[in-house]
């Protein structure tokens, strides 16, 4: 039989309240996907305390298999991530992180989630937007939602080595990017440029400290915020509510 205790690599993601003064934490471990785990102890215990948003670290459990339920025993936090809650847009971009992670019931990366809470606890505004292309670049390949941002759909052109001012539309209907002589006035919704176009190359197939040195204009920057946020939530099965509610804030 299995032992009933057990521990792994995690990190907090979200905190709620249950009954009358116990709270239940969703967690993302290491070795065993997003599960929920009860948190007890009064207010001022360590344990209450360390069990927070943000935070990793090596966490104990208790499960029982008739109950199926868990219960966390102990928490020894590694990062405690302050910074992230002392700034609007760091915890707004954890905020949108959290919400992916819980919508895809924690399939996505732990290496990668953990690596951009790192991320944003220590960077700017403006690298933390950064930052936040990257996640979803990188998630929406790992769940096989990856478009194909080099060929045109339609002509079958391939504008991986081109870098003539050319722009490729994303077109929802085809999940599919169109070039200029193919693309209707109608579908050039999405736009991504070279440079757009680029820098997701660069996010896939370089190491993250190249793609994290590579400076976005702004122009590039909208192109694929909006086309990132349409393709994360086509990928989840609906609205983002991160986004609606912190719209401006991006």
């Amino acid at each position: 039989m299995a032992s009933r205790s057990w521990s792994s690599q995690v990190i907090v993601l979200s905190i709620s309240s249950f009954g009358e003064n116990h709270r239940e934490a969703s967690v993302l471990t290491k070795e065993k996907g997003l599960i929920k785990a009860a948190v007890f102890g009064g207010a001022k215990s360590r344990l209450r305390s360390s069990v927070a948003p943000y935070h990793s670290g090596q966490m104990w459990f208790y499960s029982d298999p008739v109950k199926k339920t868990n219960k966390i025993t102990d928490f020894d936090v590694k990062q405690w991530r302050e910074n992230i809650r002392e700034n609007l847009v760091r915890t707004w971009c954890a905020s949108l992180c959290t919400e992916i992670v819980l919508r895809s019931q924690g399939t996505c990366d732990w290496t990668l989630v953990n690596a951009f809470f790192d991320g944003i606890n220590v960077s700017e505004e403006n690298e933390c937007k950064s930052a936040v292309i990257r996640f979803l670049w990188r998630t929406v390949i790992l769940s096989g939602f990856r478009v194909d941002i080099e060929t045109c759909s339609r002509c079958g052109r391939d504008y991986g080595g081109e870098q003539a001012n050319s722009v490729l539309w994303y077109v929802p209907q085809e999940d599919g990017c169109v070039c200029g002589g193919c693309a209707a006035r109608s579908e050039r919704i999405f736009p991504l440029s070279d440079e757009s176009r680029f820098y997701l190359h660069a996010v896939e197939t370089c190491r993250p400290g190249i793609s994290r040195s590579i400076t976005l204009s702004m122009q590039a920057y909208t192109q694929l915020r909006e086309f990132l946020f349409f393709i994360t939530a086509r990928m989840l099965g609906g609205k983002i509510k991160t986004l609606e509610a912190g719209a401006g804030i991006l």
